[in-house]
C-alpha cells in the first residue's frame, strides 16, 4: 500500500463519517424543535411534523438514484455534490420564512443525504480491503450512534436557549468543512 492510498483511506473515511454524522443527527435534532417551529409559523404540531417526514421521504425515494449517479459522474463528485446539497438545504431550512419552504428545504436535505451515504460507503469499499472493513465499521458505528444521541440534547439546548433555526445551522459549518477537505484531498 502506498502512502497516497493510506491518505485516501483516511480522507474518504473522515468525509464519509462527517456526512453520516450530519445525516443521522438530522433525524433526531429536528424532532425536538418541532414545537418551536409550530409556534413560530403559527401552525399545528401535526403540520410541523411534516418537516422530518419530508426529509425521510426524500431520503427514501432518492437512495436508489445514488448508485446510478455515483457511476455516472464518479464517486467523489457525487459525494461532494451531495454534501453541498445537504449543507445548502440545511442553510435554507434555517432561513425558511414559512412552513412550506421549510418542508421543501428539508426534502432538499433528504436528497443530499440519500446520495451522500450510499456513495460514500461505496467509496469506502473501494479504498479499504475486506480485511480492514470490520475495524472501520466499528469506528463508523460509533459515529453513527453519536448523531442520534446528540440530536435531542443539542435540539433542546438550541430551542430552549436560542432558536430552532440552529438545529439546521449546526450542519452548515460541519458540511462546509467536509466539503472543503474533500475538495482538497479526495482523488477524483
Amino acid at each position: 500500500m502506498t502512502i497516497d492510498n493510506r491518505s485516501q483511506r483516511v480522507v474518504v473515511a473522515a468525509v464519509y463519517a462527517i456526512a453520516m454524522f450530519m445525516a443521522v443527527l438530522d433525524t433526531t435534532i429536528v424532532t425536538v424543535a418541532l414545537p418551536a417551529i409550530a409556534r413560530d409559523f403559527h401552525v399545528s404540531a401535526v403540520a410541523a411534523g411534516t418537516v422530518p417526514i419530508a426529509y425521510l421521504v426524500a431520503l427514501t425515494v432518492f437512495i436508489p438514484v445514488s448508485g446510478w449517479l455515483g457511476d455516472r459522474i464518479g464517486g467523489t463528485r457525487a459525494l461532494l455534490g451531495a454534501i453541498a446539497l445537504f449543507t445548502l438545504g440545511s442553510a435554507l431550512c434555517a432561513a425558511a420564512t414559512s412552513l412550506p419552504l421549510l418542508i421543501g428545504f428539508s426534502a432538499l436535505q433528504g436528497i443530499g443525504g440519500a446520495i451522500m451515504l450510499p456513495v460514500g460507503l461505496a467509496m469506502l469499499f473501494r479504498v479499504y480491503p475486506p480485511a480492514d472493513r470490520v475495524r472501520l465499521s466499528s469506528t463508523l458505528a460509533l459515529v453513527t450512534a453519536m448523531g442520534p444521541a446528540l440530536g435531542p440534547i443539542l435540539g433542546g439546548l438550541f430551542t430552549t436557549y436560542a432558536t430552532w433555526r440552529l438545529v439546521f445551522l449546526v450542519n452548515v459549518p460541519v458540511g462546509l468543512a467536509a466539503l472543503a477537505w474533500g475538495l482538497l484531498r479526495l482523488d477524483s
